[in-house]
């Protein structure tokens, strides 16, 4: 029901990948579903997957992330030299990711800030051993906020940020398994001094979160499942609050 591939995209050309790269992304991503199966598409964008309580609120239950090996890195952005592989991950539920993977054998190009990749390859994601406590790495920052007649975006300094963490999770639970959760969920940061804010643009304006620090995530398996395949936090579907397992006990 929840899983994670990762498509092997493959350079054709030489060029520099912006840090600001979620966005771009996930519109090809929408595109891929779309040569797939365009209702689904339509509704995946405009409805979602509704929570349950009363706020009703709207998921698209994907998750993905852009993998680099030793590409240089500077203030231009990232380099990519032809022929260079990276991964792109992408991970969530089963229907939506089925989606996007059928999109890739009708099209399996990606342009990226004008470089164009092709998909040469699909890898399965590494064996993950869920555990009661699990500490993941924030790959991509995590995002929440509240409404106060305009949008404010939480921080990791305040308590309301890892209790809208938690409810996000919890109505993420119930739509998949289609069961409220009752269990233990502690979320803790494991060292904020390494916590590190991070914006990213989208079609209009930006989005502000956090990430680069270890978080441990306390709970039964099914909901570690959650967390780590369909991410942490909003804007799941942008790229926002992608999670490397790290080590997990008990």
């Amino acid at each position: 029901m929840l899983l994670r591939k990762i498509p092997i995209l493959n350079a054709q050309n030489e060029g520099y990948i912006d840090y600001n790269w979620l966005y771009i992304i996930s519109k090809q991503l929408y595109h891929k579903i779309t040569l797939y199966d365009t209702e689904y598409a339509l509704l995946l964008h405009d409805k979602g997957y509704r929570s349950k309580d009363e706020k009703l609120k709207k998921f698209k239950l994907f998750n993905f992330c852009l993998l680099f090996d030793n590409q240089k890195m500077d203030e231009k952005g990232i380099y990519i030299s032809k022929g260079d592989n990276i991964q792109l991950v992408i991970s969530g539920y089963d229907k939506v990711i089925n989606a996007i993977l059928q999109g890739l054998i009708l099209n399996n190009e990606f342009n990226i800030n004008n470089i164009l990749f092709k998909v040469t390859n699909i890898n399965n994601d590494s064996k993950v051993r869920f555990n009661k406590i699990n500490i993941y790495k924030a790959i991509t920052p995590i995002v929440e906020s509240k409404w106060n007649d305009k949008i404010e975006y939480l921080n990791p300094y305040q308590i309301e940020y890892y209790n809208a963490l938690k409810q996000n999770l919890k109505r993420k639970y119930e739509i998949i398994y289609n069961e409220p959760y009752f269990g233990e969920l502690k979320i803790m940061i494991e060292n904020i001094l390494k916590v590190k804010k991070k914006t990213f643009n989208i079609k209009k304006g930006y989005v502000q979160g956090y990430g680069k620090f270890e978080i441990l995530v306390q709970a039964n398996k099914k909901m570690q499942q959650v967390a780590y395949y369909c991410g942490l936090g909003e804007k799941s579907s942008l790229g926002a609050g992608f999670l490397k397992y790290i080590t997990g006990g008990e």
